[in-house]
């Protein structure tokens, strides 16, 4: 072939635009014998462009259809696209014991394996898709209600992955709430929006009160506590 008609032909094949090549994967973890989950816990995964190098990871933890809705949502995929994060959407996994109303609910509190099996996820996911940084990647969480308590936690769980948490409207059922997450210092350098619902009286909350105490007068390690020292946002819906 003529050095001319090579030319050409490179010229075509670099006009044309190159298309993101969006993959996505499944994953399931099974618990161990000494946690709380009922059954394995499903993952998705999303990578808009496979492409490319993970930068983070956008976990969404379900909680109902609408919050686990946002992992679908164009503007997420879009957001998540532009800044090169994986996107994860964590099913909801019931654990083995009730709610106080024999609801069948997830156990919030990592450590009873909850939090093993996202991190465990992200090492899965690694292998599937080739990408070994989700094994070590930094992780953005957003939950709603109860799993918003289970993102303040985590934050706690596995401050070196967490690069920050969205916590809207968090809460659970008395002992466990979000008033109790207590924050070890390696959390305290990790951002946290919270989202108080706009139903809330702050003025008759003592939780949410104490959301607006840790925001104006950081010092200990307790996210309730006006002493607290962790980087908090308080933001409120109408």
């Amino acid at each position: 072939m003529r050095p001319v008609a090579i030319f050409a032909a490179c010229v075509v094949f670099l006009s044309h635009p190159v298309v993101a090549s969006t993959e996505q994967y499944r994953t399931y973890v099974a618990p161990t014998s000494t946690e709380t989950v009922r059954g394995p816990c499903e993952y998705e995964l999303t990578l808009r462009d496979a492409s490319k190098p993970v930068s983070a990871v956008l976990v969404i933890i379900e909680r109902g259809w609408q919050v686990g809705n946002l992992y679908f949502d164009p503007e997420v995929t879009s957001f998540a696209e532009r800044h090169d994060l994986a996107l994860v959407l964590a099913r909801h996994c019931r654990a083995k014991t009730e709610g106080p109303n024999k609801e069948e609910d997830m156990d919030i509190i990592p450590e009873h394996g909850i939090g093993r099996a996202l991190l465990q996820s992200l090492n899965q996911f690694a292998q599937q898709s080739h990408h070994p940084e989700l094994a070590e990647s930094k992780l953005i969480l957003f939950s709603f209600s109860g799993g918003g308590s289970m993102v303040a936690r985590m934050v706690a769980y596995a401050p070196d992955r967490i690069l920050a948490a969205i916590e809207y409207a968090p809460g659970h059922w008395d002992a466990i709430g979000i008033d109790t997450v207590k924050l070890p210092e390696a959390a305290l350098s990790v951002p946290q929006f919270i989202i108080a619902n706009g139903a809330d009286n702050i003025s008759r909350n003592p939780a949410s009160l104490c959301v607006f105490w840790a925001v104006s007068r950081p010092r200990s390690n307790d996210l309730h506590d006006p002493e607290q020292s962790a980087t908090l946002l308080l933001g409120r819906t109408v």
